[in-house]
This record gives structure tokens, C-alpha cells and sequence, in this order.
């Protein structure tokens, strides 16, 4: 199989890697067979000794940068010539960075003209153009799944009462699970060992007691972000985005893969899930409530007539 590995600069804002993420799809789409991977400037030697300890034939280097500066010139190609000498039998291309690429000189220069076609547009015209993707984003629905998370590797990042509740659900789906944050909830104390100071570890839950870093999504499936700092919040949300990681944005379900719904057990076979699309959280308790207060009689005395 051959590889891919696009190095992009690493950024916080979000929706910065939006333009990154549709080259991705384009080459996942054209080049059926080939693994197409991202990293970013701090995390490439880790990501690309990764990659070449996998079933890869070869690995093609896309130096995600306008400039032929510092990092395309010395930094990448170094850590290219390390991790060759250390795979001599896997060929490692590092292609050039796209402001030396001919054909995005041209690119540049259609997108100028362009530019200034539209210029000469109405300005209700433009403005209705702009306002098109938000109308979609709020008027789109999400599809509903339920998901084998067994042996998955979840993270959660964040320490408080949000990222409790989450960990809790969690908890049943057999998911190894992953919580980072500089201090905790007193009751995760409940769902790991205790009294160590390091990071600790049980069948239940690994605490890890310090700041997010980017590392911490190395081989992770799915990631909670559920701070109350959003700097933090968009950092961890891009870095999933590069790596093509699942998110749930606790603070901005607009911003996340997937959210979470109500849910209700009624015993082993009956499981009610309510969802307002993520808009309206205080409707979903409600209904949720509502539900519980006049369906729970009925729905588990279906379950253990289904039993008998």
C-alpha cells in the first residue's frame, strides 16, 4: 500500500484546516488504495516513523506550505533523511511545498480574476452567496447510529462535571477510555486507582493529570472535548480534524462530528434515545423526562413480556 502524508502548519482558530480536510477528501476519492494521512510541522517525525512501521510500500511527502523557507529547506528534509536511513527499504519522496508548484501560480492568478468578477456583483447578490453555507449548517439533520466502541480508543479532555457525565456513558460500551485535564472532579476519583500522583490507570478509566498535548491523540478513535477554555476547545478540535478523528464539542455541537442523545434504559433489550438535532438541550430533558414518567410502566412491562 502506498502513503500519503500531508504537512500542514499547526493552528488553534477554527475552521482554519476547512480548505486542508477537502484536499484530503479529494485524494482519499481519487487515489482509491493509497492511505492519505496529515500531520503538522511539530508532530511529523512521530507521525511518519508511525506510518513507516506499517504495511506502506512507499511514502509521498506533501510540504502543506507556500514558502520555501526554513521549514521546507532544513527542518522537514532532516527529519526525512533521519527516518530514511532508519527505512532504508521504504522509499520516502518529499515533494516540493506548493508555492513552488507551477501550476499554483496559475491557480493564484484565476483565483485574483475571479475575485474580481465578483466584485462587480450586487451587493444582495454577494451577501445572500456568504449567508448560504450557515443556513445549510443550521438546516442540515444528522443521521442517527448506535456505535460499537469495544476496544476503541476514546478521549476525553477536560476534568470537570461535563467531561464526568460523558466518561460515565461511556463507561458501559467497553471503549478504552482516556481523560486529560490539569485537575479533576473529585468523583473521578470513583472510576480509577487511587493515590497515585502519576498518571493512573484501572479497568475503568486512565487520568492523565496535566494540559492537553497533541500527542494525546495518537491511535484515538473518537475524542470529547468538554473544557471551559476555547482556546483549548478549538486546538483539540483541529488537531482531531487533521487526523481524521471523530469530535464531540460539548460546547459547540455545531462544531463537532456527532453528538450525544438522551438516552433510556428500559431493561436489557430496550433502549429509547431523544434528540433535538443538539439545539435545544433543555427540550431533549424534558421530553426525556416526559417519556420516563409515562412510558417507563409500558416499555418494561414489553421487555419482560419479550423475556418470557
Amino acid at each position: 500500500m502506498k502513503a500519503i502524508l500531508i504537512i500542514a502548519h499547526h493552528c488553534i482558530l477554527p475552521g482554519a484546516y476547512k480548505g486542508f480536510e477537502e484536499i484530503m477528501d479529494k485524494l482519499h476519492h481519487d487515489l482509491p488504495g493509497t492511505r492519505v494521512a496529515s500531520t503538522s510541522l511539530l508532530d511529523l517525525e512521530n507521525d511518519l516513523r508511525t506510518l513507516l512501521r506499517e504495511d506502506v510500500e512507499s511514502v509521498t511527502l506533501l510540504p502543506y506550505l507556500l514558502l520555501n523557507g526554513q521549514h521546507t529547506k532544513n527542518d522537514v528534509p532532516k527529519v526525512v533523511a533521519h527516518l530514511q536511513a532508519e527505512f532504508p527499504q521504504i522509499p520516502i519522496t518529499l515533494l516540493p511545498c506548493l508555492g513552488d508548484w507551477k501550476e499554483f501560480a496559475d491557480m493564484v492568478v484565476a483565483g485574483v480574476r475571479s475575485a474580481q468578477t465578483a466584485h462587480s456583483q450586487s451587493v444582495t447578490s454577494a451577501t445572500s452567496h456568504l449567508k448560504a453555507p450557515q443556513e445549510r449548517a443550521h438546516s442540515s439533520n444528522l443521521f442517527s447510529i448506535e456505535l460499537n466502541l469495544e476496544g476503541k480508543n476514546v478521549l476525553v479532555v477536560g476534568g470537570g462535571r461535563i467531561a464526568l457525565r460523558k466518561v460515565k456513558t461511556l463507561l458501559p460500551t467497553g471503549a478504552r477510555i482516556t481523560v486529560v485535564a490539569p485537575q479533576f472532579d473529585p468523583e473521578f476519583e470513583s472510576l480509577s486507582s487511587k493515590g497515585e500522583a502519576r498518571p493512573q490507570t484501572s479497568s475503568l478509566v486512565t487520568l492523565i493529570n496535566r494540559p492537553y498535548e497533541p500527542l494525546d491523540l495518537r491511535g484515538i478513535f473518537m475524542v470529547f472535548i468538554c473544557t471551559d477554555q476555547p482556546a483549548v476547545n478549538a486546538q483539540v478540535s483541529n488537531d482531531a480534524r487533521a487526523r481524521r478523528i471523530l469530535v464531540n464539542n460539548a460546547c459547540d455541537y455545531l462544531d463537532g462530528d456527532f453528538i450525544v442523545p438522551a438516552r433510556m434504559d428500559f431493561g436489557e433489550n430496550i433502549a429509547v434515545t431523544v434528540s433535538t438535532q443538539g439545539r435545544a438541550p433543555s427540550l431533549a430533558k424534558k421530553l426525556k423526562q416526559k417519556i420516563q414518567a409515562d412510558w417507563a410502566e409500558g416499555l418494561e412491562q414489553i421487555e419482560r413480556d419479550f423475556g418470557k
